[in-house]
């Protein structure tokens, strides 16, 4: 294992970002409400490889599915999608400055809310599609903050003195 990562830090982290994933907001916010728990999963998808990121996502996921009462699966396979995709592209990820690790970033979450709008659409759950891609934006966003943090909890610093 890694010295630098941490079980303990992992599991927190992760617990924390599902804990504010479900966390009630107001209706003009809650359609900004990022991915946290995605941003979460890709982070250590990254940046700890030795991390169980797939099986955490798939884990959590199916802890979300039995929240907001989806079908079971579903946010499961869309976690493990994003856990996978992230996984597979870290290498790339590592080499690029972070504003274009963010920008290489936005098509694992478009894919997470394709996937979200898709499974909805085919149980017949009807969402707002401006409502339901507006996360993008946010989740985007956020990324380059979500590394740092989850960056200065490992202890960790990148030898170019930039994020994480």
């Amino acid at each position: 294992m890694n010295r630098d990562s941490n079980p303990l830090v992992f599991m927190f982290s992760l617990l924390l970002a599902l804990g504010l994933q479900v966390l009630a907001l107001p209706d003009f916010i809650a359609s900004f409400r990022p991915l946290l728990l995605a941003l979460t999963l890709a982070y250590w998808a990254v940046y700890a490889p030795e991390m169980p990121a797939l099986l955490a996502a798939w884990l959590l996921g199916l802890c979300c599915d039995v929240l907001y009462g989806a079908p079971l699966g579903q946010y499961a396979l869309g976690l493990v999608t994003v856990a996978y995709a992230t996984r597979r592209l870290s290498g790339t990820l590592l080499a690029f400055p972070l504003w274009q690790a963010t920008l290489t970033l936005v098509p694992v979450w478009a894919i997470y809310i394709f996937l979200m709008f898709w499974i909805d659409g085919l149980t017949h759950h009807q969402a707002d599609p401006l409502h339901r891609w507006l996360p993008l934006l946010s989740t985007s966003l956020l990324w380059p903050l979500i590394a740092g943090m989850l960056g200065d909890m490992r202890g960790r610093r990148s030898r170019r003195g930039i994020l994480p």
